[in-house]
């Protein structure tokens, strides 16, 4: 009965600030008590927004409430746990439209439009759904965590980066084209689930460094070039990638091109461009139930790769293309038909 009352208490004294466009947000947000709100009218609102630990702002919609920051300085920087909803972050270059340091943020149904980036989590988690983000990256990871559901992202560097950290997507759209990759990870794990990749420019998914990426259910399609050389839909340099359920298509180069690393992928339905549909220079996979088709070889093993192949499909001219004299290996079990390479080879 205690912890009721508490509860209680702290809902009936939660008070909301209303702010008209052109009002004072950075007063009422310096008066605001954890379990407060302030409420933003219709408008352009003047940032940044530092917002107190336990207060929630919102506003009248994405389309009808704007925040907008000041030239260097990011748009809302809060101090702790906090909730965003029903707005837009605009801040220009060089600075981000949302910074995460500590806490938990939770944000729904809000616009990041950021010069360099739209979120940028340096530590705490930052979660939510029905979120939108633009910048040089749409979203950048460096520490503590990343999960939002039904988010759409921009860019023109990448959508997704992450250094450190978690992040995890789900039910996702990024459109490009990037510079770099729609989702690049060089440390930290990525979790994609429900996450379709358009136009993606060099790469759809690039991870390399020891990151981890981990997808469920990814369309990639699109892939440009760089400086004329066709990308690939997937790239992984010394990291981990497991892949399930996949659909890459107009690849350019590779469905998957790897340099080292660890691959699991099953369920994946690719086609590659030029250089084959999978490409792996060392490191090790595992291979089951994936369709590969293209112009190129089916399976390009060179540096010493290993891989284990089972139940795949391929409809490729060759199928398996090894460098025997490199050590590199294609073990063949269950409803593989193609013939063993490096026959009588240690």
């Amino acid at each position: 009965m205690h912890a009721i009352a508490i509860a209680l208490f702290h809902v009936l004294s939660a008070a909301v600030a209303d702010v008209p466009a052109g009002g004072d947000v950075a007063a009422a947000l310096a008066r605001a008590a954890p379990g407060d709100v302030v409420r933003l009218g219709p408008g352009d609102h003047a940032g940044p927004l530092a917002i107190p630990p336990g207060v929630r702002v919102e506003g009248a919609g994405v389309a009808a409430t704007r925040v907008v920051a000041p030239d260097g300085a990011d748009a809302a920087t809060p101090s702790g746990d906090a909730e965003l909803g029903a707005l837009s972050l605009i801040a220009r270059p060089p600075r981000c439209a949302l910074v995460v340091r500590k806490g938990t943020v939770r944000a729904e149904d809000v616009a990041l439009d950021g010069g360099t980036c739209g979120a940028r989590v340096e530590g705490g988690a930052l979660e939510g759904a029905r979120v939108s983000a633009r910048g040089a990256v749409a979203l950048h990871v460096v520490a503590g965590a990343l999960e939002l559901v039904d988010a759409h992202l921009r860019g023109t560097s990448a959508g997704l980066a992450v250094h450190g950290g978690r992040a995890e997507l789900r039910r996702a759209v990024v459109d490009g084209p990037f510079r770099e990759a729609a989702v690049t990870a060089e440390g930290g794990a990525t979790r994609l689930e429900g996450v379709v990749i358009r136009a993606p420019g060099p790469a759809g998914i690039a991870a390399e460094g020891g990151a981890t990426v981990e997808g469920v259910g990814i369309v990639v399609a699109g892939v440009g070039e760089v400086d004329g050389i066709p990308g690939a839909c997937v790239q992984v340099r010394r990291a981990t990638l497991r892949i399930e359920g996949a659909t890459l298509l107009a690849c350019g180069g590779a469905a998957v091109e790897a340099q080292g690393g660890t691959l699991t992928l099953s369920g994946m339905d690719a086609s590659g461009g030029v250089a084959g549909c999978l490409v792996l220079r060392g490191g090790r996979a595992e291979l089951t139930g994936n369709a590969c088709a293209g112009h190129g070889p089916g399976l390009v093993l060179e540096d010493g790769a290993r891989a284990s192949l089972r139940m795949n499909r391929w409809w490729t001219d060759p199928v398996l293309w090894v460098d025997c004299g490199s050590g590199a290996r294609a073990a063949l079990g269950a409803g593989e038909l193609a013939r063993a390479p490096c026959a009588g080879s240690p």
